[in-house]
């Protein structure tokens, strides 16, 4: 049956009064997309959830403050916050939540990741804390190449799936492209964020680059065997496990270490690594 949703990221289409709140956020979901429906309610009282995780229900804490309520079998995702999240909010890190938790559900496969489109295909970007996976995103924008995620990329039968339209960056990153780049102030000033042109719903992901610290810039095929150690930090939800057959599709495919230094005036050879492997 065609989606009835007019939006979606992460794979769905979302429906809802709230959704309109991150209007120009988010793109139009395919049309085999699973719907969820997205809602917000105000608490008499907001009591200190703990967060869970079950094959039918979920409950997560938002980085936002109050927490996202999820029903698997009525397709729900219920916010729980004294008033209704700003659209900035919305769209990140709220939608993250519930991406993640029915992504889970619905047999995909969800990275701690970005991802990018070089030479038609997506290409993740995986990297520890301030390995500088938001900077180099950035960059690439700047260079021409279509950013399809920010922090989570959810992997449905080999495609990536587009994300909402923004990219949060930190403040060091922010002020190397102040006056190049349309920011604002989200996170309460911890974060900067830049907006993304439209992209496609889903992209085949053509493999996947590990950002490390490095003295020097410099690209390494991770060999076969080395792949699912190296995948699993970035595996969300990992502790409850995941589809075999998934993550046999994700090791089967190239996967790079993009060894970066700190040094802003390395940031365009990155680049051009990343573009030159990527298209290769």
């Amino acid at each position: 049956m065609p989606s009835t949703a007019r939006v979606g990221c992460y794979g769905l289409g979302l429906t809802g009064d709230v959704i309109d709140l991150a209007a120009g956020m988010v793109g139009p979901p395919l049309a085999h997309w699973p719907v969820v429906e997205v809602e917000w309610t105000s608490p008499l009282v907001d009591p200190p959830v703990n967060a869970f995780f079950s094959p039918d229900k979920a409950v997560l804490s938002l980085l936002t403050g109050g927490h996202v309520a999820v029903d698997r079998q009525r397709r729900i995702a219920r916010f729980h916050k004294p008033s209704p999240p700003n659209g900035n909010d919305l769209a990140h890190p709220c939608l993250s939540s519930v991406g993640l938790v029915f992504a889970r559900w619905d047999g995909r496969v969800p990275l701690h990741a970005g991802a990018v489109m070089v030479a038609g295909r997506a290409w993740g970007v995986l990297g520890d804390r301030e390995a500088g996976k938001s900077t180099t995103l950035a960059y690439l924008a700047r260079a021409g190449c279509d950013v399809l995620a920010d922090d989570l990329l959810v992997i449905d039968e080999g495609q990536a799936c587009v994300g909402p339209r923004t990219l949060d960056l930190r403040l060091g990153t922010a002020r190397r492209l102040e006056g190049r780049e349309r920011l604002i102030e989200v996170r309460q000033g911890e974060k900067q964020r830049m907006f993304l042109p439209p992209a496609p719903p889903a992209v085949p992901l053509g493999g996947l680059f590990v950002l490390r610290v490095r003295d020097e810039v410099s690209v390494e095929l991770v060999p076969p065997m080395e792949r699912l150690q190296t995948l699993q930090p970035h595996l969300k939800l990992r502790s409850i496990g995941f589809p075999a057959s998934g993550l046999l599709d994700l090791v089967g495919l190239p996967m790079w270490r993009l060894n970066r230094s700190r040094a802003w005036n390395d940031l365009p050879r990155l680049i051009e690594q990343f573009v030159a492997t990527a298209s290769a």
